[in-house]
Parts: structure tokens; sequence; C-alpha cells
């Protein structure tokens, strides 16, 4: 071999560098993340793409689950039929009850997700359509996925597992975590980024190259309950019925209110008083400690307020930064409930975070409420 030849044979060995990405996405390093992982930045993408669809029913599908409890989904079959097993495993708050796990309010949202007889329910908001179902067992205060049904979407199971592992945790639970990317388009920052926002729409911030990886949340998984809609639609009978099969009356929701705290926004105190007279408790507390007794309050609702002292709320009781019902009256000049309360025992000397109601009355100019508290 001559030494061209040995040259031009050393040239066609050496490896092509790789093509260079045209206005690629930014990376965040490790350092500088709560996952110490290399992660994409979709906001580029995800924060400024609006989706829009030239089918109309699709455009009317994506956000026609208001009212929706997800019962019209149960039975439906995924579109892809694979199956595969599963060990994932969530908190919940004492006991997930059937109900609304997330549901979509923009076109941007991409699913509604249900839990219902036992199963994670998701459903494609564009097509009403089930592409996924999990079977799951509820065992010392954690829900267990032992089997999944369906596909997201093409991908392999270990990443069909990680994309319900997300869900779970950044629709469901509300948390920014990775989304996790397809491996193979890994050199392709923009295509990585739409196809995350095809799939999740605004709710991927960021993303992780790794098909298997499951961002870990200690937020209990809870649902809009059967029972909450029931109270949030006036049906005493559905509420008596749901009460009979167990439910708890004083379980929290998914937006940590419990089904007292639903039934002040509703017309009225019959629901009110049905819940009361079926043993929910006066006092339960919402995620953040708040009473019942606080949201009347907070709503501007005599009516309630004055059925909660009647059935034995605390006109006392403290939410977890340490704020009463009569703070709330005071700092929103709600003259008249304050009344009520201080006529039912409420200490107008409680101090929160450096503040009494009076206090807050001042901050506010609220002449008539500085007066009764002084």
């Amino acid at each position: 071999m001559s030494l061209f030849s040995k040259f031009f044979k050393k040239k066609e060995d050496k490896p092509a560098p790789p093509p260079q990405e045209e206005n690629p996405l930014p990376w965040i390093a490790p350092e500088n993340n709560p996952w110490r992982l290399h992660l994409l930045d979709l906001r580029p993408v995800a924060d400024r793409m609006l989706s829009t669809s030239k089918d109309e029913r699709m455009a009317q599908n994506a956000v026609s689950y208001g009212s929706e409890d997800g019962l019209v989904f149960l039975g439906q079959a995924p579109v892809i039929p694979v199956e595969m097993t599963a060990n994932l495993t969530f908190p919940v708050d004492g006991q997930l009850y059937p109900g609304v796990l997330f549901t979509p309010e923009a076109m941007e949202h991409k699913w509604a997700i249900y839990f219902h007889d036992d199963k994670l329910i998701f459903v494609r908001s564009w097509m009403r359509q089930v592409y996924v179902v999990a079977q799951t067992r509820q065992e010392n205060g954690m829900l267990i996925v032992e089997s999944v049904q369906g596909s997201f979407g093409e991908e392999n199971p270990a990443h069909t597992l990680s994309i319900l592992q997300f869900l779970m945790t950044g629709y469901v639970r509300n948390q920014i975590v990775p989304v996790p990317l397809p491996e193979e388009i890994k050199n392709d920052t923009r295509t990585a980024a739409m196809w995350s926002f095809s799939m999740f729409g605004k709710l991927a911030k960021v993303g992780v190259f790794d098909e298997q990886f499951k961002a870990q949340s200690d937020i209990p998984v809870r649902s809009h309950t059967l029972l909450h809609i029931a109270a949030a639609k006036g049906d005493l009978a559905a509420i008596t019925s749901l009460h009979q099969k167990g439910y708890n009356l004083d379980a929290r929701a998914g937006d940590g209110l419990t089904v007292l705290q639903w039934s002040i926004s509703v017309e009225g105190t019959a629901v009110l008083e049905h819940l009361l007279a079926l043993g929910a408790h006066p006092d339960a507390r919402s995620t953040e400690g708040a009473t019942a007794l606080m949201n009347a309050v907070q709503s501007n609702r005599s009516d309630a307020l004055q059925l909660l002292i009647k059935a034995g709320a605390d006109v006392n009781a403290k939410d977890d930064r340490g704020f009463t019902a009569l703070h709330r009256a005071a700092e929103m000049g709600h003259l008249e409930l304050a009344k009520v309360l201080l006529a039912a025992g409420a200490d107008k000397h409680v101090v929160a975070q450096g503040h009494t109601p009076v206090s807050l009355a001042e901050a506010r100019q609220e002449a008539a409420m500085i007066q009764l508290l002084q």
C-alpha cells in the first residue's frame, strides 16, 4: 500500500463530527436543579406555544371536562391493546376514593385523569378516548399500580411506566418534575421539545433523556371524590348513598379542601346541613389547616357561619399559620360576621404572624371593624 493510500485510508476511518443543531434549547446543569441531572429546559417551547386544531370537535373535546366525573370512561378499552406488569407506588391521604384526579381546562393540558373501580384511567382530552388503564390496589396508605393496559403513544413499556409516573406527579399532584424524553432524539432538542408539547402541553417544563426516569414525590394523591362532586351539585341523595358506601365525610379533595368546605360554595345551606346531619365534623381541616368556618367567613356566608357555630364549630380554631376566622373577617371587612363570631366567643387578642384581628383591620382602614374590635 502506497503512502498516499495509507493517508486516505486514515482519513476515511476518522468518524465525521456530529451535525450541529440549529437554535438548540438550553440545558440546565446538574448543580442547578434539585434532581442533580442534566436537564433540557423545555420552557422556551412549552410556555410560548398554543395548541390549535382545525377539527372543531377536537377543540370542543379538549375543554369539555368541567363537570365530568369520569364514569363514562369506565370499561372503555385503550386505543393500543398492549399489557405490562408494573410496580409503581404513590402515597394517598388515608384512602384514595373514586373521582377526578385531573381535569383539563385548556387545549394545552392534553389529558384527563380519573380513578374508578381501582383503576387509574388516562384519557386523551382532544380525542375523549382512553389510552391507558392501570390496575391498582391500596395498602398501608399507598396506591400500588400492579399492571398497565395501553400506551400513551408508541413508546416502549418502560417509557409508558415513566410517563404514567410523570402524569401522577406533574399533573395529579401539580409538581414541577422532569418529563422522561425519548432517548433517540437526544441530539435534536427542538424535536424533543415538540414531542413533549404534543404529549403534555404546558405542564412539562424540563425534561431528561432517560425513558426510565421516575420523579418521586411525598405529596399524597387525592381525588375530587364523587362525594365532593355530589356536594357541589347539591345532590343530597347521592351524598347519602356515597356515605352509606363508606366514603369518608371528612375526606379532602385534590385541592386540599373538605366536603364541608366545598359545600360552602353551594347556594343555600341544604348541603351543609345534610353533611353535618350525616356526621361530617364541623372542624374538619383542609391541607392548610383551614376549617369550613373560615371558608364561610371568606365567602361572606352568614347563614353557613351560624349553622356551623350551632353544630359546635370552634370559633377560635387556627389554621397552620395561626390565623382564626376572626382574623379573616377583620381583614375582609365582614362586620356582621365579626359580630357573630364575637358573640360566639371568638378571641380578638389572638396573634398570628404578628397580627391581631384589629391590626389587620387597621391595615385595611376598616373604621367600623376597628371600633368593634377595640
